[in-house]
């Protein structure tokens, strides 16, 4: 294969992967932008809707533990393929349907099909690519989650104001359907491991290793802490300040936009010698400064510059830190490691709204949340730093035992 054809091959692997990305997330808040006329079109209230958004991240949870748990045991172009198929029709299905019902339900199997989009879409960007390549390539990857969550929060109200709702989500199937010929056509599946016996008998061996439990732990309090500040940022703003919901919800996507710009700078980084693990712990104490900056002074500049500052350090711990773990247990449990963290990341975003919601109800204010995010991601910190300590100890240990 010459150079030239190489390198075709290369990008096109990589912008297949980021489309996984794209899709998944367009798929999720896809419907955020249009709530008004979902409402209207399925006769229910907001708390309905709003439903219709939930369903499709509780599918997108209980999918993504059980990928989680048996995805390196398929081939990940397969479960790509599949997730696409899968995602075009349920897509179509909610497109098309007047049944709330029915919605609720092709809402809650698109979310289930989203996890069978980004485990395989990361563990291929993790297995395809040389070591020294792959936080350059998953830094790409998450500036497509960004893409994909705030293009479809652009175009589908745009296109439903031109062809309608139906056509607007229909748009989002068709995209879809392309990207899974081009995916059938184009995508190469992952080099075969060497002992699948021996990948099989690991999982036992993982669940017995304290690092494992660590990064878990890390990973749950890391999402918890910073969904706080995705959660809760409109509603500090428009509480505590008195922006409109618009002005409230502009402010809060600033996040978004660091996020999207700094992901492929952080990927570089990331490749550097110590990388992935010197970004995931510079991003975790980034987080504390930002909670730092919200608890010590309601001063809009301050919140400004804590809500860009949160998309640089989601940056450099939700990709990067994927690749850390995907990386740590060895090629036969990259699929399995990175959608178990998934998980456990997951499960932090969604308490975040009930665990900072008591927080609110007990009277403590924003200022207490903020003070409770910033502890979580201190201990975030605190975990990341002792498995530096630990990584840096091991050498020495075998060193002594010469």
């Amino acid at each position: 294969m010459s150079l030239g054809s190489h390198s075709r091959r290369t990008f096109a692997t990589v912008a297949l992967l980021t489309a996984m990305l794209v899709i998944h997330n367009a798929h999720r808040t896809g419907v955020v932008t249009v709530f008004d006329g979902l409402r209207l079109r399925f006769g229910t209230d907001y708390a309905g809707v709003g439903t219709l958004f939930s369903a499709y991240v509780l599918g997108y949870g209980i999918a993504q533990s059980i990928v989680g748990l048996v995805g390196d045991r398929f081939s990940a172009k397969r479960l790509l393929v599949t997730g696409l198929a899968a995602s075009a029709l349920f897509s179509a299905l909610f497109a098309g349907t007047a049944s709330y019902g029915a919605a609720l339900a092709a809402r809650f199997l698109l979310g289930a099909t989203g996890a069978l989009l980004y485990t395989p879409a990361m563990k291929l960007g993790i297995v395809l690519f040389k070591p020294e390549e792959r936080g350059r390539v998953l830094g790409v990857l998450q500036a497509g989650a960004g893409i994909g969550s705030s293009g479809a929060m652009i175009l589908v109200p745009a296109l439903a104001g031109l062809v309608g709702l139906t056509g607007a989500f229909l748009s989002l199937s068709l995209l879809t359907a392309v990207t899974l010929v081009a995916a059938a056509s184009v995508l190469p599946g992952e080099p075969g491991i060497a002992s699948s016996s021996h990948a099989h008998g690991e999982p036992a061996r993982l669940t017995r290793r304290g690092d494992f439990w660590q990064l878990l732990a890390a990973s749950l309090i890391g999402m918890l802490a910073m969904y706080g500040i995705l959660t809760w940022l409109p509603t500090y703003l428009t509480a505590d300040f008195g922006y409109t919901e618009v002005w409230a919800g502009t402010v809060a996507s600033l996040a978004n936009l660091t996020l999207l710009v700094a992901a492929p700078i952080v990927g570089w980084a990331a490749d550097l010698p110590r990388g992935r693990i010197m970004v995931v712990t510079g991003g975790s104490l980034l987080a504390v400064l930002v909670f730092g900056l919200l608890a010590l002074s309601p001063w809009m500049p301050f919140v400004v510059a804590a809500t860009l500052l949160s998309g640089v350090s989601l940056s450099a711990t939700t990709a990067p830190f994927m690749l850390l773990a995907g990386e740590r247990f060895g090629a036969g449990q990259t699929a399995r490691v990175v959608g178990l963290m998934a998980t456990a990341g997951q499960l932090g975003a969604t308490l975040a709204g009930s665990v900072f919601g008591f927080v609110l109800e007990r009277g403590g204010g924003f200022q207490a949340v903020w003070l409770a995010c910033g502890a979580f991601a201190l201990v975030r910190l605190v975990l990341l730093l002792d498995l530096i300590r630990r990584d840096r100890r091991r050498p020495r240990a075998s060193d002594a035992a010469a």
